[in-house]
């Protein structure tokens, strides 16, 4: 006899909008604090890498993880990614084109 047990993650895990605009603050306000001050870059990459650890490792956690897939889909899982890359690219682009500038 098997039990099956209902896990209901995506109540407590964040929206694809919040997500979104939180990585799309980080990149772009990294983005412009790059190219005036390169010394901010450092944080704002930080403070990105610590919301990204957070997202990806739930999405890797093996009993999270299938659960997050099977509630929301793969979509959720591509969007995260997506956006965590941006929140740490666009900063450190700002930062390459500040040093190239100068």
């Amino acid at each position: 006899m098997k039990i099956f047990a209902l896990f209901e993650v995506m109540d407590k895990e964040p929206s694809l909008i919040f997500i979104w605009i939180s990585s799309i603050l980080l990149g772009v306000g990294g983005l412009l604090l790059s190219r005036y001050r390169w010394r901010m870059t450092a944080i704002i990459v930080v403070i990105a890498l610590t919301v990204a650890y957070a997202q990806i490792s739930e999405l890797r956690d093996p009993f999270v993880g299938p659960h997050i897939v099977r509630e929301a889909g793969y979509g959720y899982v591509v969007q995260s990614y997506i956006a965590v890359v941006i929140s740490i690219l666009l900063p450190s682009l700002g930062l390459i084109m500040k040093l190239r500038r100068s």
